[in-house]
């Protein structure tokens, strides 16, 4: 019972509205110690079918699932209104939530956007990832800024519409919207709605700002940071070589930390495992390993309680 209790707890705060952290506004001591939702992106266990995707990650003790929702996903999005509602409930049926989705989606124009938010909302789901912009190599930064808020605004409409709320990924490398961050906060301010915000990712946010940087931006995105993925690496030269979670430099629990403290953080948490895995058995016991280090050592050290 416990179990259920705590995870019920984190799915209700997860859900809670987002005007609270898009004002900054401080929220209570009691919802602020209170841990994010703990899930997995599925892109990671596409091995598993649905039932065996929710005991697997129940019995990894997580909260939840960041369900692929997108071509190659666990839910294609030609078959969302049929196949969503049963991944939906062979997860439910464990004890777990879906909080979020993760899609391709880049503009209001995209085909079937409407017809995944709508079945994504219909089965309580409520926030989800949207694809990433690419700079073209010769174009002014400024105005190709203008056409990703145009698109973003748009795919904000409709996520205002239904009732989600959307996170923009951030990659690192050369030519990604996102990677420096600040741009991305243009794109938050110019479209101006708490139904548009960042699905923070710690690792690639660290290797663009790895000496201090990270900071910086972690503090200037806090208010609008709608869900996490979580990550590590090491630099090798110049490149990021992706490691399990705590043997990297990524200061997972000081950018968490950052955003609780600052906005009150509590949208879910999704691990992603970039480094090479040699088989699916492997892949299960990297999930519960990267898990007991999130609730043993991030979250605490973030400020949060369970």
């Amino acid at each position: 019972m416990e179990v259920n209790r705590r995870h019920f707890m984190k799915c209700a705060l997860a859900a809670a509205p987002a005007a609270g952290i898009l004002s900054g506004a401080a929220s209570t001591d009691q919802e602020k110690g209170s841990a994010p939702p703990l899930c997995v992106f599925s892109k990671h266990l596409q091995f598993l079918n649905y039932k065996e995707l929710a005991a697997t990650c129940r019995e990894l003790g997580l909260d939840g699932v960041d369900l692929t929702v997108r071509p190659g996903g666990h839910v294609l999005p030609e078959n969302v209104a049929r196949d969503l509602p049963d991944a939906v409930e062979a997860i439910r049926a464990e004890g777990l939530d879906v909080p979020m989705i993760t899609t391709r989606f880049l503009s209001g124009n995209d085909a079937g956007v409407r017809e995944t938010l709508t079945a994504a909302k219909a089965q309580g789901i409520n926030y989800f990832r949207i694809g990433s912009h690419r700079y073209d190599a010769n174009g002014a930064i400024p105005a190709q800024l203008e056409k990703v808020v145009e698109d973003v605004r748009g795919l904000t409409r409709i996520a205002e519409e239904i009732g989600m709320t959307a996170g923009y990924h951030n990659h690192s490398g050369m030519f990604y919207v996102g990677a420096p961050l600040w741009d991305l906060h243009r794109v938050y301010e110019a479209v101006g709605s708490e139904r548009m915000g960042a699905n923070f990712d710690t690792g690639h946010a660290t290797v663009e700002g790895a000496y201090g940087n990270w900071q910086i931006t972690a503090r200037l995105l806090a208010p609008w940071v709608r869900m996490m993925a979580v990550k590590d690496f090491v630099f090798e030269g110049r490149q990021p070589r992706w490691v399990p979670l705590g043997e990297g430099v990524v200061d997972t629990a000081a950018m968490l930390g950052i955003f609780r403290e600052h906005a009150g953080f509590r949208g879910p948490v999704s691990m992603h495992f970039e480094y090479k895995i040699r088989s699916n058995d492997a892949m299960i016991e990297e999930v519960r390993k990267a898990a007991a280090y999130m609730r043993k050592e991030v979250y605490p050290k973030a400020g949060y309680d369970f």
